[in-house]
């Protein structure tokens, strides 16, 4: 089977086959954003995390991070069922081991502390308030949260509520015409 030019995903971490769910025949959305590759791409080429750092992603639509990211182990919530499967699916078709991410459902607890937490944030900024509430006990103070979406999306009350939740925060420049915001907390 080819792998289709469009499907693959191509960052720092590596070359990776990503398919949406549910699949159609004439798909023409790829299975990751610019938000997939600002992240990644930081990540591999200014943050370079070692092989120990426990990660934990939120809001990842069809497994792109957790894909990229499956050689730290990562820890993967989602209150999408769709959006697990399609983890799942796109771990064996780069023939990932499926427990290389840990998949959790938006109402299971969250267990231990993380070094990194990337955030993708969701278009509802009360879920993203439910997931900073929920994170809070699992952070140290070494611990960096980043978040990315599009700018258009983000209200001015978004950094107000970071810092209110997490602590200061500061902001790197958009990526791809501005849609991309990056934030480190």
């Amino acid at each position: 089977m080819s792998i289709k030019m469009e499907n693959l995903l191509r960052v720092g971490q590596g070359e990776f086959e990503l398919n949406r769910l549910p699949k159609r025949p004439l798909e023409l959305l790829r299975a990751w954003d610019a938000a997939d590759e600002y992240l990644l791409n930081t990540l591999a080429e200014d943050m370079k995390p070692s092989a120990d750092t426990r990660i934990l992603i939120f809001n990842d639509s069809f497994g792109a991070l957790a894909v990229a990211l499956s050689s730290f182990k990562p820890q993967a919530v989602s209150d999408s069922y769709l959006s697990q499967h399609a983890t799942r699916l796109n771990l064996v078709a780069n023939g990932l081991p499926e427990h290389s991410v840990k998949l959790i459902n938006s109402l299971e607890p969250l267990k231990g502390l993380f070094d990194l937490v990337l955030i993708k944030v969701p278009k509802t900024l009360a879920l993203l308030e439910d997931q900073l509430v929920r994170l809070h006990p699992h952070l140290m103070p070494t611990t960096q949260i980043i978040l990315a979406g599009m700018i258009k999306t983000l209200p001015p009350s978004i950094w107000k509520m970071l810092e209110r939740l997490v602590g200061p925060t500061t902001t790197a420049l958009a990526k791809k015409k501005g849609a991309t915001d990056f934030c480190i907390a």
